[in-house]
């Protein structure tokens, strides 16, 4: 329940920036749901407080700005709220502090070694029990370079069959630290509704 209204209140904001914002700045903020499945935990100083084990559902979600111009190489990067990530397991919340964004996405195609996507959020809140939260990554590796026909960040999920590497994975440096394989991800609702009244409004202009 409190997972679902954290998810309510951000797709609000969002739907609430979209009223606001002018029309060319409409339904660039995309979040992507996501769920994932616990694979190891690496804890050897009990900072997880034997909360969190293999076999554990992972559930939260991801925000970006698809309106964001790419850096040199695959990189975008994003440094403001609703950007960033928030991840519930165990009774732990891991998430980007909405107050000083460092999140990061990006999207590789056709490199020299096959396709990529991932995030990653380097600045994150601590834990309920004061631990701390270095990183908070995802990454998905095609060798095949299938998987994207774009570098531009998508407006929709990654369709995970396509990639042979899924590694959902965050903890603290030489604390602790937990591996995950994320078995869904879909828009949120709201960013599905969004970029649909943009496409709308853009037929009406043309």
């Amino acid at each position: 329940m409190k997972r679902k209204k954290k998810i309510t209140i951000l797709a609000a904001c969002i739907l609430c920036g979209l009223i606001l914002s002018p029309p060319g700045a409409q339904a660039t903020l995309i979040t992507i749901q996501i769920e994932a499945v616990v694979d190891s935990v690496d804890d050897p100083f009990g900072y997880l407080e034997g909360n969190i084990t293999p076999g554990d559902i992972i559930t939260g979600f991801y925000t970006y700005d698809s309106s964001v111009t790419r850096l040199p190489g695959e990189r975008y990067q994003f440094d403001s709220a609703p950007c960033g990530v928030f991840l519930s397991v165990g009774g732990f919340d891991f998430q980007t502090d909405q107050s000083s964004v460092d999140f990061e996405m990006g999207i590789g195609n056709n490199l020299s070694w096959g396709d990529t996507y991932y995030f990653i959020s380097f600045n994150n809140l601590p834990l309920s029990n004061g631990v701390v939260v270095d990183i908070i990554s995802w990454q998905l590796d095609d060798p095949t370079g299938s998987a994207l026909s774009s570098d531009a960040l998508p407006t929709t999920a990654p369709i995970l069959d396509n990639w042979q590497t899924n590694i959902l994975a965050f903890g603290a440096d030489r604390r602790y630290g937990i591996f995950a394989h994320v078995t869904s991800a879909v828009p949120e609702p709201v960013t599905i509704m969004l970029v649909g009244i943009g496409t709308v409004f853009l037929r009406k202009r043309l």
